[in-house]
């Protein structure tokens, strides 16, 4: 989920290869104590697996009209297409920017929780404060905010590879935005949130990659549109093909595997 319109996203190849992300909806979802009737936005929604999953449990097949809520609010059309797609009675999708987010989802204070995967760090970091304060507005008091996105340190040797044959093509760096916990710990509180038990912290995974073909799936569909906004066809390509040749070669553990080491910025906090 970008502020940078031109990144390039394929639906299709993302929801194929984004199972190192939902290995872990299970524990990020625990906090929320999900049940029938709840209401909850997720905030970069990609290609929709984690709303649907959440609509499972507050909009139970079968459940009254009405009786709860899952909004999935995604700004990129391909990703929104297929998302959308997952669309039934109390899950809906809305293709929108998190900078907008009030006004996409309507019924501003209303909502239980505000949620957000493997999202915010593509938004640029001048505007995370107009974010969070989006979030705070659709929330209810006391309404609870769970967050996931990169933190300061995220793949950071993948990071190192790429930057350097981006600069050897003429390209601009990757526009991420991956923060320490205590900075963001600020901008929270700036926002009216307040952290429930110091819950802002970084979180190291080794997230597993079995070959190279997992590799190349990773970079094509969540690593490399990040250094493509903006960039025609014939470049994108002929950096694309040197990239991932380049981390085939370079980001091969002593295992034999691909991991790749991730550092996440998790969050649950509560709008005061």
């Amino acid at each position: 989920m970008s502020s940078q319109t031109q990144v390039r996203w394929d639906g299709a190849t993302y929801s194929a290869a984004n199972a190192h992300h939902r290995a872990f909806d299970a524990t990020f979802l625990a906090p929320l104590g999900l049940r029938p009737g709840k209401r909850v936005v997720d905030v970069g929604c990609g290609t929709g697996e984690l709303p649907e999953r959440v609509a499972r449990a507050v909009v139970p097949e079968g459940a009254p009209a009405g009786s709860g809520e899952v909004v999935g609010v995604e700004p990129d059309p391909s990703l929104y297409a297929v998302a959308s797609a997952r669309s039934r009675p109390g899950l809906r999708f809305v293709p929108a920017r998190a900078q907008e987010l009030a006004s996409a989802v309507g019924d501003s204070g209303a909502f239980d929780a505000v949620l957000s995967v493997a999202a915010l760090h593509w938004v640029d970091g001048a505007d995370h404060p107009l974010v969070l304060s989006q979030m705070a507005a659709v929330l209810r008091p006391e309404g609870l905010l769970r967050l996931d996105f990169g933190g300061a340190g995220q793949i950071e040797r993948p990071r190192e590879v790429l930057d350097a044959v981006a600069r050897e093509h003429g390209l601009a760096g990757a526009g991420w935005y991956f923060p320490e916990a205590a900075d963001y710990g600020v901008l929270l509180a700036a926002a009216g949130f307040s952290l429930v038990d110091g819950w802002a912290r970084l979180v190291r995974q080794r997230r597993p990659f079995a070959d190279a073909d997992a590799l190349r799936l990773w970079l094509r569909s969540q690593v490399l549109p990040a250094y493509l906004a903006g960039v025609d066809d014939a470049a994108a390509a002929a950096f694309s093909a040197e990239a991932e040749e380049r981390c085939v070669q370079e980001l091969r553990r002593e295992d034999g595997s691909y991991d790749q080491d991730y550092v996440r910025l998790d969050v649950l906090a509560r709008r005061r």
